[in-house]
């Protein structure tokens, strides 16, 4: 019978440890805290108790989750995961312990309903796909028979639509406030948010993550080696962001005021923008000035792709800028502008006269 792990005091870093299927486990920090790395001991002994070994017949929902998370947790964004470890870490709360053999889709469709939080159709069936991952993965590894939950789905909703011109102007005019050149207000700093994914077709998150190195002001462009669609490129390929003189004055500005850290968007707490303060702040944008909840920061890229089209740009060029891995997203914007209106400018351009 293997010998159950014995927890250690390691004395070089003031940390209780324990190891545990050849992994070194944290307990508790201080030599004098000897009881409180025993507890955490014993709630980690029961957890790997109730979760059996991969190879094993009698898998649980959290045994599942936790097997899936470890296998692509570094083939994931680190705009991906935290997002996806949260759902999956709401959902083991309630099910964790469930063997897969008694799991049925009404466990996913009750636990969905004890959520009203989730208010839109985007949302639902983000949270159902996300659910879905772990254990048609397991399936695909034949480390379960199928995926329990298979049959719960939700609508997608109405796709996000472009922000037009004069919404724009009005998320600009929420976005006013004093504030001095040091001490940006918090409306100010999401005023640089909305002008540069405006004026550079980024994604929310692109400009999330956007760090100093990124920015190449000697040859006028931004250069992301590590983007949306780098993982799945054959050949990786950065993702190259062409500055605009609007851009370029934006980002010397934020760059003169000499805030720490390495990323170039900061809220008013000198912390990184996140999906989650991006969405608080357009919220409030939209509240104050009055427009459709329908507009979303997306939509802002939305607009960049649009006008694009609209002015004549082939949509082979367009599919670089806005980071595609080939036309057929960007053949989507043809559809939002109208494909009749598109033609027609594209018959002018046809029969002009040079």
């Amino acid at each position: 019978m293997p010998r159950m792990p014995r927890p250690w005091y390691r004395a070089q870093t003031d940390w209780w440890m324990v190891q545990i299927d050849g992994e070194q486990v944290k307990l508790a920090r201080g030599a004098k805290n000897r009881e409180a790395a025993a507890k955490r001991y014993h709630e980690l002994m029961l957890e790997r108790t109730a979760n059996p070994a991969p190879t094993t017949e009698e898998q649980t929902v959290a045994s599942v989750i936790d097997t899936y998370l470890a296998s692509v947790t570094k083939r994931l964004s680190a705009g991906t995961l935290p997002m996806l470890r949260h759902r999956l870490q709401a959902f083991a709360e309630a099910h964790g312990w469930r063997l897969i053999r008694d799991c049925v889709p009404y466990h996913l469709t009750h636990w969905l309903d004890c959520n009203p939080q989730w208010t839109t159709d985007w949302t639902r069936n983000s949270v159902v796909s996300i659910i879905h991952r772990p254990f048609n993965w397991a399936a695909r590894q034949r480390l379960i028979p199928a995926n329990p939950f298979s049959g719960v789905t939700h609508p997608a909703g109405q796709p996000r639509r472009p922000v037009s011109d004069d919404e724009f102007q009005a998320l600009l005019r929420a976005t006013a406030g004093r504030a001095t050149h040091k001490k940006p207000s918090s409306g100010a700093r999401f005023r640089e948010v909305l002008i540069f994914l405006r004026f550079t077709g980024c994604r929310p998150g692109e400009l999330c993550h956007l760090k100093w190195k990124d920015v190449k002001f000697e040859e006028n462009q931004i250069v992301l080696t590590v983007h949306k669609t780098s993982r799945t490129q054959r050949q990786k390929r950065p993702r190259v962001i062409p500055l605009v003189p609007t851009i370029a004055k934006l980002l010397k500005h934020i760059r003169n005021r000499n805030e720490p850290g390495e990323h170039v968007f900061l809220t008013y707490r000198k912390t990184p923008w996140n999906r989650s303060s991006l969405a608080l702040r357009i919220r409030r944008a939209r509240a104050k000035v009055g427009i459709p909840d329908d507009v979303k920061l997306y939509g802002v890229r939305h607009s960049f792709g649009t006008n694009a089209v609209v002015n004549g740009l082939d949509i082979k060029t367009l599919s670089t800028l806005m980071g595609h891995t080939d036309v057929r997203m960007t053949e989507h914007y043809v559809h939002l502008v109208g494909q009749d209106r598109h033609l027609a400018t594209a018959m002018m351009r046809a029969t002009r006269r040079s």
